[in-house]
């Protein structure tokens, strides 16, 4: 199985980080190159960064758009983004779509409406539409090379304020909370937005299961890091494989 360690926080570019590092060399440079070459399709600059943090070592992405868009995405942009996007990459769409899903379903509830009259804000930003098809991608890659099951530790979100587009919220934000209703979760003691509406939608959409049992030997590790740091240390996504 593949363990998701989310007791640090989840985001979407966290977790697609951790993805690709655990990857088997043999395949995370092909990898790589069709994730950057599908950005480069959607007007992104992608960038895979080594990091050492706190005595963990690991990667994390950085994305820098060259046109900048304004207002929201509808839904049948933001399925036709996806689409093309894993088209790009080859493969991953069903779970890309799975997590989309997962997105739609949660903002549909926090406004009382259908999923077909959601309207994104930084949810449908190419870079986070990027990081959904991304994780499906990877995913893909990952059960191709038979590492069984995702299951996640109990999530971590966090505490306090968050301004979106939508407005502002206490945390967990709307989505986040309709999300983190099937799923085990604390809020942490540090301030700040830990784990993120696509984070917990990409977890509820991967896993078969919850457990803190994290394995003392994995046969491989990896760390996927963020930008934004909580009591000193940057946050970060762990995976192992066991």
């Amino acid at each position: 199985m593949i363990h998701i360690d989310a007791r640090e926080g989840v985001s979407a570019d966290m977790l697609l980080a951790a993805m690709i590092d655990l990857l088997p060399e043999t395949v995370k440079e092909d990898a790589i190159r069709k994730l950057v070459s599908a950005a480069e399709g959607k007007g992104l600059s992608m960038q895979i960064i080594d990091i050492e943090d706190s005595g963990d070592r690991g990667i994390g992405i950085s994305y820098v758009q060259r046109v900048q868009t304004e207002g929201t995405t509808e839904y049948r942009d933001a399925y036709r983004c996806i689409d093309e996007i894993t088209t790009l990459l080859g493969s991953g769409r069903e779970s890309s779509n799975a997590i989309l899903d997962k997105v739609f379903e949660a903002e549909a509830a926090a406004h009382g409406v259908s999923p077909e009259e959601v309207h994104l804000h930084e949810i449908g930003r190419p870079q986070a539409m990027m990081n959904m098809a991304g994780i499906g991608f990877i995913a893909t890659l990952l059960e191709k090379d038979s590492h069984g099951e995702f299951v996640s530790s109990t999530l971590t979100t966090g505490r306090g304020i968050v301004v979106t587009g939508h407005g502002t919220f206490r945390l967990p934000a709307p989505a986040t909370a309709h999300l983190l209703k099937a799923l085990r979760h604390v809020p942490g003691d540090c301030p700040g937005e830990r784990a993120t509406p696509t984070g917990v939608a990409a977890i509820s959409a991967l896993i078969s299961e919850q457990t803190d049992d994290v394995p003392d030997d994995p046969l491989r590790k990896s760390v996927g890091f963020g930008t934004k740091r909580f009591a000193g240390r940057l946050g970060r996504t762990t995976l192992r494989l066991v």
